[in-house]
Order: structure tokens, then C-alpha cells, then sequence
């Protein structure tokens, strides 16, 4: 009984997590509350960087109902430039759309508050979804319930994704 109690205190909503955004601010969740949310890992140097123009896209077709939300990582070796070089190279190459995060790890031990709530169902209380490459996306539902996990191959206008957020 004790430990199936401690484990539900560890399942948070999203909109009880923050991150920094990439001016250095922190932000809450909670302000995008009523929408659903897709968080992407990125890296500038990744051979899906690509995916960046589809996210645009996502954003612009879903704006009254999706938050697309970009977190640069050099978790798999990809990302060697920083905050202000990153925002410059989103918003000159793809002209993004979306709110970016300040750069952070995506894996392993020092992974963001974010990142480890994502990947452990004892924290989301969904499923376990670690990252496992560049261009991982997870899609949140309007109540900040973690709701799917796609992988890095899944390009963001691909209808599995599409009919997720349309659910």
C-alpha cells in the first residue's frame, strides 16, 4: 500500500513541470492549458533537421488547438552550437513558428525535469517513452496527459500524427 502510494505522488500533470525558454526564462506548461502540445527534440546538425520546415507547417495548420515546442539536445552528438546560434539558424532556415527551449539534455542521468518526466510512466502515470533519437515527438492533450510518442522517422505531418492531434 505504502509504495503504490508513493509511486502516484510522482505522477504529475505537465502543467506542473516548467523549462527554460531559449532567452533564458522559465515557463510553465500551464500556459498553453486547453491546448494540445507536441514536444520535439531537435539538433541542428541532425539529418532530420529537415523535419523543422514540417513543424512549421504543423504549427500553422493547427494553431488554434496544437503548441509545437522545439528542445535543442546534444544528447546524440548533433547539436554543437548554443542557445543564440540555435534560435538564429531556426528562425534564418526555417523561419520557425514555435516556441524553442533552451538547449538541455534529453537523456540520461542529467536529463531535463521534462525529458525525465516524459520517458518514466511513473511520472506521467501514461507510459515509459524515452528519447531514442533527434526529432523524437510526444504529443500532450489538452489536460497536459502525455498521449502518444513517435519516433525520430515519424515526420511531423505524417498522418499518424495528424490523426492524433485531431482526435
Amino acid at each position: 500500500m505504502n509504495t503504490v502510494f508513493a509511486i502516484l505522488l510522482y505522477i504529475l500533470s505537465l502543467y506542473d513541470v516548467s523549462y527554460i525558454n531559449n532567452a533564458g526564462q522559465n515557463r510553465s506548461f500551464s500556459q498553453f492549458a486547453g491546448k494540445k502540445i507536441l514536444i520535439v527534440n531537435i539538433a541542428t546538425a541532425s539529418e532530420k533537421t529537415g523535419q523543422l520546415s514540417q513543424l512549421k507547417q504543423l504549427q500553422q495548420q493547427f494553431s488554434d488547438s496544437l503548441v509545437v515546442l522545439a528542445f535543442p539536445s546534444n544528447s546524440f552528438g548533433n547539436e554543437p552550437l548554443g542557445n543564440e546560434e540555435i534560435l538564429a539558424y531556426c528562425t534564418q532556415q526555417y523561419a520557425i513558428n514555435f516556441p524553442l527551449a533552451a538547449k538541455g539534455n534529453v537523456t540520461g542521468p542529467d536529463k531535463t525535469t521534462l525529458f525525465a518526466w516524459l520517458a518514466d510512466i511513473t511520472m506521467n502515470g501514461t507510459m515509459n517513452a524515452p528519447v531514442r533519437g533527434d526529432f523524437c515527438k510526444f504529443l500532450i492533450d489538452k489536460d497536459g496527459t502525455l498521449i502518444g510518442c513517435f519516433s525520430p522517422s515519424v515526420e511531423p505531418m505524417d498522418q499518424k500524427i495528424i490523426s492524433a492531434i485531431t482526435q
